[in-house]
């Protein structure tokens, strides 16, 4: 989730007859009720799906143990497959990954930390029936109801000019927009109010303009019929649109013909503001040259809206497994012990708290000595999948480890990301026409991954809290810091940090030549510089010393090669491609993708979330298991993704032509 920028769109309840269309806002390629089914079968302690066969279980292999990865494993065992894990590192949970030093020492958020929850302010276990994370956070485990329920603890993220600790905006070293101030200043962006600044007010409001029309058209038009013709007129206004194209293209006051909505009509001063400093919110330039679409699909559609943080599972300690070095995988291999701390606790949760109805977790089930029971393995990279037949029984080996013994299963579900797959799997026996097209291969190395940075400190205090300092708990600039966040868990003193830096494409791969000690001094000094000469009071006091700061390339992660997916202008067929292998092609091929990667919104977790599932679904209908949840209907009340439409490369796009 990109930093900072966050709008409310309008709630719209489904007012149809039929319960699997899902409220708005939610995700324009797929409107399904993906809450309602975890849900109906969570209330009556059942899966959601049942294996052909109870006696001869199909085996399934999935790729990858991250928010996918044990989403799609645990459904699956549940419903009576036998489930085989393999993951290339020596942890769990992939890209949601909570760095702490110990039980209740300062938490990192390395990965995802902003969650969308699709409905409205945080702080309590209700939250949203409208997504698959506000299931599994905060319902999952109230199955059956009891009096000490594990949910999340959630508190609203602290976002640019929307926290009680207050941002400040610092560019141009401090002179600001056009020079206008004659000393160095920190622009002032009080809590739900706007930048201290005409400038960036007018560059706010004419991102706010833009998104108010988009949202109130397409919330209008989201649970109606004609929705399908409706994002097909999108598509093709703005598939091929860069974001900056968008940036620049004339804003309307009233949506035209054929779905056009305009742009933000920047001017090109506007426009260099926007893409240094944002609208008071962060810099945008590095996403300019991402898609018009990921912006729509990511915004317009209830991801950057709302952002809570999820500081982990209540009662944590009286958990499962807390904190138990003994937890290992089925080699004996070591697995980091779980402490339901941070976003990391939903994976924790899937892998290691029973699901309902069931006596047992996931984790716990592969101690079982029977055939039947599930396995994982981990620092098992999975290099090559192989489609065979064995004894007239269509299968794949999988190849992982350093086992020169593949291992058979009758179907495998990849949640890798993209390039981690492109460049570490070999797929081998696949047709090309029937199995695997160019089209899916080339989109998986063609599909942008962003590039993405973090460098936190710890903190003496969250000096933001008690009014001991005058610097705001978030700082916006157009350095090389680019954004901080100052970040508290519980009030503790031991709890306080400070993403110091979070940096994004061009302004992350700068950092790439710096170890990460002098990353850490250089970010310390420059905040330490901007709060000295606007403010007076050095930032630099407040850095807890005795405690090691920490910084997270995702670029150089071996297993990930990218942080998350954000493609291009034109690239409709290439994200279909990836979003419809499940229904179109796995079939045949026995091969299954899950996650974020083979999305297209922009948030990383539920779009996970919801990949998993629609694997799990079409497996469970292509194996000839049957689904439980009384009054569904795969064939009759599974949309599916969209396909057979392409937009057409008429550009550019105006109002008279759209």
């Amino acid at each position: 989730m990109r930093p900072g920028f966050e709008f409310r769109v309008p709630h719209v309840a489904n007012p149809t007859a039929n319960p699997w269309l899902p409220d708005y806002p939610n995700p324009a390629d797929l409107r399904f009720n993906y809450y309602k089914l975890m849900n109906d079968a969570g209330a009556v302690g059942q899966p959601i799906a049942q294996a052909p066969s109870a006696l001869n279980a199909p085996v399934v292999a999935v790729i990858g143990g991250g928010a996918a990865g044990m989403t799609a494993a645990r459904e699956l065992w549940r419903a009576g497959y036998k489930v085989m894990i393999f993951e290339a590192s020596s942890r769990i949970s992939g890209r949601l990954y909570t760095e702490t030093a110990g039980p209740g020492l300062t938490a990192y958020e390395f990965g995802a930390m902003r969650m969308p929850f699709f409905n409205g302010s945080a702080g309590t276990a209700a939250q949203s029936t409208n997504c698959l994370l506000a299931y599994y956070l905060n319902q999952d485990q109230n199955y059956p109801a009891t009096s000490n329920a594990t949910y999340a603890d959630l508190a609203d993220f602290p976002n640019p000019g929307k926290t009680p600790g207050g941002t400040g905006i610092y560019m141009n070293n401090g002179a600001g927009p056009n020079d206008v101030y004659t000393s160095p200043t920190l622009i002032d962006w009080p809590d739900n109010g706007l930048p201290a600044n005409a400038d960036l007010q007018a560059i706010a409001t004419k991102v706010d303009n833009f998104i108010t029309l988009f949202t109130t058209y397409v919330a209008s038009a989201y649970t109606g019929s004609d929705w399908d013709t409706v994002w097909q007129e999108i598509a093709q206004n703005y598939d091929k649109m860069s974001f900056s194209d968008l940036v620049f293209t004339p804003a309307v006051t009233t949506p035209g013909p054929n779905s056009w909505l305009g742009g933000f009509g920047m001017t090109d001063y506007e426009s260099s503001l926007f893409y240094t400093i944002g609208a008071g919110d962060g810099s945008w330039g590095a996403f300019y040259a991402v898609g018009a679409m990921w912006f729509i699909r990511c915004v317009m559609f209830g991801f950057n809206s709302d952002l809570q943080l999820v500081s982990g599972l209540n009662d944590a300690s009286t958990l499962p497994h807390y904190n138990d070095a003994g937890v290992t995988d089925n080699n004996g291999n070591p697995l980091t012990p779980p402490l339901f701390r941070g976003i990391q606790s939903l994976s924790e949760l899937l892998f290691y708290l029973p699901p309902p109805g069931a006596g047992q977790s996931l984790y716990d089930a592969t101690k079982a000595t029977t055939l039947a029971a599930p396995k994982i393995h981990v620092n098992a990279p999975v290099t090559r999948i192989q489609k065979v037949t064995v004894n007239n029984v269509t299968g794949l080996q999988i190849h992982a480890g350093n086992s020169g013994t593949p291992t058979f299963v009758h179907y495998a579900i990849v949640t890798a990301p993209i390039w981690a797959t492109q460049l570490s799997i070999e797929f081998d026996g696949f047709s090309n026409a029937n199995d695997l097209p160019w089209q899916v291969t080339t989109a998986m190395a063609e599909q942008h991954l962003i590039a993405s940075c973090k460098v936190f400190l710890p903190l003496t205090q969250a000096y933001w809290q008690d009014g001991a300092s005058a610097i705001p708990q978030i700082l916006v600039t157009d350095t090389f810091v680019q954004d901080a966040y100052g970040l508290s868990w519980s009030g503790q003193q031991n709890d306080a940090a400070i993403l110091a830096s979070y940096t994004w494409e061009d302004d992350a791969l700068k950092l790439l030549a710096m170890n990460d000690q002098a990353v850490i001094q250089a970010v310390t000094a420059k905040l330490n510089d901007i709060t000295t000469s606007t403010l007076n009071n050095s930032f630099a006091q407040y850095v807890d010393t005795s405690r090691q700061g920490q910084v997270f390339q995702w670029t150089m992660q071996p297993t990930y090669h990218g942080c998350a997916k954000l493609y291009r202008q034109r690239n409709w067929e290439q994200c279909y491609a990836l979003m419809t292998y499940n229904q179109t092609y796995a079939a045949s091929s026995h091969l299954y993708f899950a996650g974020e990667s083979y999305g297209t919104e922009g948030g990383w977790t539920e779009p996970a979330l919801r990949m998993a599932l629609d694997a799990v679904m079409n497996l469970v209908n292509n194996s000839g298991g049957s689904f439980t949840n009384a009054g569904f209907s795969f064939a009759n009340d599974y949309p599916g993704f969209m396909t057979g439409f392409t937009p057409d490369e008429n550009y550019p796009q105006n109002n008279a032509t759209a």
